[in-house]
């Protein structure tokens, strides 16, 4: 809940101009379910399991639907529109950001690329989790997605987050989600190279590959 406190606030303040375009990273202890801004619990996500479990479930400021936040890397990026000439555009700027996390991990050895088209609803209002779902934005390895963002904006500023998988325990994703995931469309970092990547080794990087697309220094 902390976390999702933070990037709203900080994204109130790139509205305001009080603060430069911000980067972030973070885990999850005690790992914990991210409901989209418009999506229910209801039909979506085990609650009893989850409150016997000790997994917290919490509503993100951005979209999308549900994800469980365990073996994994969010990030959050959010910046006034007017900071970078690609930030004006909603698609542009997601796309943008994409390609930074792209560049990052290629870094590693592991290349992706933006599925660019959808199947199916729109992830806020389905009862699946955002990994089972097939949108444009997703950064996919052969079909498979790794990488799940959303974006929500106002006239002034937007904040984007994503969930980058690492590792997938699949017997707690089948207890969590009341509709059955479909493993056959997701992958993790971890399970396409030959190491095994820690979280300040995959920030590292990709901090990098935003630094690249952007032609700035992300310090601090």
């Amino acid at each position: 809940m902390r976390n999702m406190e933070v990037d709203y606030a900080l994204w109130k303040s790139a509205a305001g101009r009080e603060i430069p375009p911000v980067l972030r990273f973070y885990g999850w202890n005690p790992p914990a379910v991210s409901l989209g801004y418009n999506q229910s619990s209801e039909n979506t996500i085990n609650t009893e399991f989850c409150k016997n479990s000790n997994i917290p479930i919490v509503r993100r400021p951005t979209g999308g639907s549900a994800i469980f936040h365990d073996r994994e890397l969010t990030y959050s990026f959010c910046a006034n529109c007017e900071s970078h000439p690609l930030f004006s555009s909603p698609l542009e700027s997601y796309f943008s950001l994409c390609r930074g996390i792209i560049k990052g991990l290629e870094k590693l050895g592991l290349k992706l690329e933006i599925r660019g088209f959808s199947a199916g609803k729109e992830p806020s209002f389905t009862q699946r989790d955002c990994f089972s779902l097939t949108t444009r934005h997703d950064l996919i390895h052969e079909g498979k997605k790794v990488v799940g963002s959303a974006q929500r904006r106002n006239k002034d500023a937007f904040l984007q987050h994503g969930s980058i998988l690492l590792e997938i325990r699949k017997e707690l994703w089948e207890k969590i989600f009341v509709e059955k995931v479909d493993f056959s469309k997701i992958t993790a970092v971890n399970c396409l190279l030959s190491k095994r990547v820690l979280p300040d080794e995959l920030i590292g990087n990709i901090k990098e590959g935003f630094e690249e697309e952007f032609g700035v220094d992300f310090s601090g």
